[in-house]
């Protein structure tokens, strides 16, 4: 039982920025930007990879859109061996269908597969369909900040036993407000260090 688990939470794939822009806030990133962008990024990978293991998933991802632009999207994948195929999938996200609903919508949700795909704005991945790894069951909330501005979505699929309950959406939830808490804070900090150097 140990060791199935074990290799259920290896990580195959190697967390990355996939297909961003310049960061439309961040136009001309100077050293403080870019501890700033390391200290963040470190923070996603860390994150995805964290709550797959504590909630017990095989997919995770977190995609951070900057001023709801999708074209500066940042997203981090931690998927298990059962994904192993999709490894090197970086397809940025575009902000079609459920995805781009969520940071609409903003609020956190938990869909069984069925539920994901009965709802109104589920396209089956659009023209990456058959391309993108499949889903099966999907809980996600979104990165916001103390003002309520959405900043992106972390996300699990495919849950190792059964459905995603309402105890994992409880933790998932309280996890996801961790992460915008943290990026927040960082964003504060980068910013007095900001105005001393003005």
């Amino acid at each position: 039982m140990h060791s199935q688990l074990s290799s259920s939470s290896d990580n195959v794939y190697t967390n990355a920025v996939t297909g961003a822009t310049p960061n439309p806030v961040i136009t001309n990133p100077d050293a403080v930007d870019e501890e700033f962008i390391r200290a963040a990024n470190q923070v996603l990978a860390h994150s995805v990879e964290l709550i797959r293991n504590l909630v017990g998933a095989h997919q995770s991802a977190a995609a951070i859109v900057v001023q709801n632009d999708w074209q500066s999207i940042r997203k981090f994948f931690s998927l298990s061996e059962k994904y192993e195929a999709w490894k090197d999938y970086k397809t940025p996200a575009v902000g079609y269908g459920i995805h781009g609903w969520l940071l609409k919508n903003n609020q956190p949700i938990r869909l069984t597969q069925a539920e994901l795909e009965a709802h109104s704005e589920w396209k089956a991945f659009g023209t990456e369909n058959g391309k993108h790894p499949p889903m099966r069951g999907w809980m996600a909330a979104p990165i916001k900040d103390s003002q309520g501005t959405n900043w992106g979505l972390l996300q699990l699929s495919d849950k190792y036993d059964g459905e995603f309950t309402e105890a994992d959406e409880k933790q998932f939830t309280r996890f996801a407000e961790l992460v915008s808490i943290t990026l927040e804070a960082l964003w504060q900090v980068r910013n007095l260090q900001k105005a001393k150097t003005t």
